[in-house]
């Protein structure tokens, strides 16, 4: 059963159009966390389901209620800001009790529920101690204690985790994990770090263009980017020109990629199912591979190359390739690295290859079996 439910929410940003028709519900205990590039709107969307900006259009509904036009104070939903702010003149104490103390829970019943909260985020001790002591990883701690006191059923988070270094962001990840999985709110996170989002996230949303282009679960999104818009927001790094055959082969230049039997990834568009089609070709650094010894450009899907750059990420590394489909990223074994300037064979590999059709839009189309 859904706890949250937004439904053809519309937000604009002054005089543009904004957000639209943004819809998503969101059930106890789920995480959903919202991604998006800088200005897309992530932020005003969690206003305005906690009520502090007016959407123009559509509905927000909390545990089978319409909040839509309920004060900020009436909703049962708790947002933390991207900086939040503890009151410097109270104690750590004070400040997670501030929720309860405007409720007017009795003292022995909010002392126990702070000390419970300080305990779960691991400031058990620190109840004393002023904000200005506090390191920045326990004012975060704090501040995500202050937010769960009260229990809302629903939690929105606005990027909880940057502007921290690794451990501090290791440690108050953990916190939101461990709060979550103790009450099980419904968690709407928003985050501009994709790898937060697929650890954190059971489902993610992506917003391009004031839509919702996408919502699935993480290796959805990753696996298959359902528009041409996705796949860039997600950083694919080659995008090429190729065409559809009617067989279903895909042909980038003089490469021909023989089509998967399970069909091609990606977004095609409404056009026709026969006949050549003109399309995007876009992949990730596992989209290509370095050929095995002995492989040739007349073999299917492949095509020869020199190495231009390499590229050690913290997480592997690449080598970018100018080909004669233009230049190509790809990642390489560590132990295998290729030197700049030396000539090599590479193919696609159709499995990782996503195809977008010119008529496919930022978000219609028909989807294509990955």
């Amino acid at each position: 059963m859904s706890v949250l439910e937004v439904e053809g929410l519309a937000v604009p940003f002054g005089h543009e159009p904004g957000l639209r028709e943004i819809s998503f519900t969101v059930g106890r205990g789920e995480r959903f966390v919202l991604v998006g590039a800088s200005g897309a709107g992530k932020t005003s969307l969690l206003n305005a389901i906690v009520g502090s900006l007016e959407p123009s259009a559509g509905r927000v509904r909390i545990g089978g209620d319409d909040v839509t036009r309920w004060t900020v104070n009436r909703r049962p939903c708790v947002l933390l800001s991207q900086t939040p702010l503890l009151f410097p003149h109270l104690t750590v104490f004070e400040n997670v009790a501030f929720p309860l103390r405007v409720r007017r829970v009795p003292s022995g019943e909010l002392k126990e529920r702070v000390e419970e909260a300080l305990a779960a985020v691991r400031m058990s001790g620190y109840d004393e101690r002023r904000p200005a002591t506090l390191s920045g990883g326990q004012a975060r701690r704090v501040a995500l204690a202050r937010a769960v006191v009260s229990r809302p059923p629903v939690l929105l988070l606005d990027e909880p985790l940057s502007a921290l270094d690794a451990t501090l962001k290791d440690e108050v990840r953990r916190t939101i994990l461990d709060l979550h999985a103790d009450y099980r709110p419904a968690l709407v996170m928003v985050t501009h770090d994709l790898a937060e989002a697929g650890r954190i996230g059971d489902r993610i949303g992506v917003l391009v263009g004031g839509t919702l282009a996408q919502v699935g679960m993480p290796e959805e999104i990753f696996r298959g980017p359902a528009t041409l818009e996705v796949a860039r927001f997600l950083g694919l790094p080659n995008e090429l020109d190729g065409v559809v055959e009617k067989d279903g082969a895909l042909r980038v230049g003089g490469v021909c990629v023989p089509r998967p039997n399970t069909g091609w990834s990606g977004n095609l568009g409404t056009g026709p199912d026969c006949g050549r089609r003109q399309v995007r070709v876009v992949f990730g650094p596992d989209g290509a591979e370095l050929a095995a010894v002995g492989f040739t450009s007349n073999d299917g899907g492949a095509c020869t190359g020199r190495v231009e750059e390499v590229v050690h990420r913290p997480d592997g590394v690449n080598v970018r390739v100018r080909t004669e489909l233009g230049v190509v990223e790809l990642g390489v074994s560590p132990d295998r690295i290729p030197a700049v300037g030396r000539d090599v064979a590479l193919r696609l590999r159709a499995g990782s290859v996503h195809l977008y059709g010119n008529d496919a839009g930022s978000s219609g189309g028909r989807s294509v079996p990955s």
